[in-house]
């Protein structure tokens, strides 16, 4: 679905890795994808023509004002990714799966209904925290090929000098070195530049973003529901990559025994936005939703070090040297674009309703502002302009009412948000639930079909063949939402 290798090929073939991480940040934390409540989730989250879910306070919070009584919910869900990677160049062409298994709390929050006898029939308050994205995952590849990420650490001391956190480890541990002390720097792979490598990394993200959303709405005459939202999201993103390289023949590289390099990289954020929203009763059995969402203006903080390992052995014997670079730190804004989302609502008297939204963005409304490195900001900024572009979201849903019991389906069609990419991700749910008087719960749980994407664990521009890695990616989420009224 994302095609963030390529981006950051553009970018600068020599950035560290957190620079160029940056990039694609950008469209980690503007893709939102509402998780909510199990009632939201099984119809495909269309619910902001309808209303009555705590959901639609991170998306229409109009619907908030169709509530008749206060309530108290909580979500908790387990969430499974699996990612199938495959080293492109590797001779066997063995692919490797590997799953990733969280628990979390994807919504809890209070309603305070208070029914009016008034035009305005009521208004109410909401106060909790709806999970807006999810980025937990880990893949490992590994295989044989032809190459070294030693030659990355070259063409950077050669080129741009030495980077903290990458080409000076490789000088450090003895991966790069003068040899005629000629100002150009040598490697031992430069010795055997055809040999096959064995070569792995094993990448493990974590995080989200969890939104704490204080909202009010009201309703006008069971005609007209107007409703607010103040939204304050807390971003946590998390990487750690572990790369390992080694001579498994022994001999086929002179010196050249083994590398490990690895990374460290932690963003931490909050974020400010405000959502508006407004449905219409037409008929009895028509609502008609529109809502608009500013920017959100993130502020982050962002920590990166890395270390590295290198064992060579020479006339002195085996030597295994190590070093590490310091914590490197920044700070930097981000605005992420405007949401516009539409929405219709059919209610089939009392056997349920169904519902459809669509969503518009434009991804290239992304604007990075970082005041300690003017060049870079300009530079991502540039990118964005060019490569990312408009996403149109679709979201689908209907539910069944038999007595208490509820049956609910949907599908969601999220857009990749590149310019020249029509590629989407899919996302089909289905769920039931139970209404009794005083309690309620709910049980769903949505696929994400499968993905693919490209990832390059490390670019040395001026040597041929690059390590490529093809990505596919599926997961599963359960979500159960239990709760009372009062």
């Amino acid at each position: 679905m994302q095609k963030t290798s390529f981006l950051i090929v553009l970018f600068s073939l020599f950035l560290t890795s957190a620079q160029a991480q940056v990039l694609e940040d950008a469209l980690r934390f503007s893709d939102f994808q509402v998780g909510g409540t199990a009632r939201s989730i099984g119809v495909g989250g269309a619910l902001g023509a309808l209303g009555s879910d705590f959901s639609v306070l991170s998306t229409n919070p109009a619907g908030l004002a169709w509530y008749r009584r206060s309530r108290f919910l909580a979500s908790p869900s387990l969430y499974n990714a699996r990612t199938t990677s495959l080293l492109t160049n590797d001779v066997d062409g063995q692919a490797v799966e590997e799953n990733r298994a969280n628990f979390n709390l994807n919504t809890f929050g209070l309603v305070f209904a208070t029914p009016k006898t008034s035009k305005w029939r009521s208004i109410n308050v909401g106060i909790g925290v709806n999970r807006l994205a999810n980025f937990n995952q880990d893949f490992v590849f590994e295989g044989q090929s032809v190459g070294s990420i030693i030659e990355r650490f070259q063409e950077q001391a050669n080129s741009v000098g030495f980077i903290a956190t990458e080409s000076d480890l490789a000088f450090l541990t003895g991966a790069v070195y003068d040899f005629n002390e000629d100002d150009r720097y040598d490697s031992d792979v430069e010795l055997a530049p055809n040999a096959l490598l064995q070569r792995s990394q094993t990448v493990e993200r974590r995080g989200a973003i969890n939104e704490l959303v204080f909202s009010v709405a009201g309703n006008y005459r069971d005609k007209l529901m107007l409703g607010a939202t103040i939204g304050v999201p807390f971003a946590r993103y998390e990487v750690d990559k572990s790369y390992r390289e080694a001579d498994t023949a022994g001999d086929d590289v002179p010196f050249y025994n083994a590398l490990s390099f690895n990374e460290e990289l932690l963003i931490t954020g909050t974020g400010f936005n405000f959502k508006m929203g407004m449905i219409y009763r037409a008929t009895q059995g028509i609502r008609i939703g529109a809502a608009v969402h500013t920017p959100t203006r993130f502020g982050f903080d962002e920590d990166y070090s890395t270390s590295m390992g290198y064992n060579f052995t020479d006339d002195t014997g085996t030597q295994d040297l190590s070093a590490e670079s310091e914590e490197q730190t920044r700070s930097y804004t981000l605005r992420t674009p405007w949401r516009f989302i539409g929405s219709l609502g059919f209610i089939i008297k009392k056997r349920g309703f169904l519902s459809a939204e669509v969503e518009h963005v434009n991804f290239a409304g992304n604007e990075y502002t970082i005041d300690t490195d003017q060049q870079t900001q300009n530079f991502l900024n540039e990118d964005i302009e060019n490569f990312f572009g408009r996403a149109w979201n679709l979201r689908f849903g209907g539910e069944f009412a038999y007595e208490a019991f509820r049956f609910r389906a949907g599908y969601r069609l999220q857009d990749a948000g590149f310019e020249d990419d029509d590629s989407n991700l899919g996302i089909i749910s289905g769920g039931l639930g139970l209404r009794q008087k005083g309690f309620f719960v709910d049980l769903a749980y949505q696929h994400f079909l499968s993905t693919e994407n490209t990832y390059v664990p490390y670019l040395a521009p001026t040597v041929e063949g690059d390590q490529v890695v093809e990505n596919e990616r599926g997961a599963g989420q359960l979500v159960l939402t239990a709760g009372f009224t009062f």
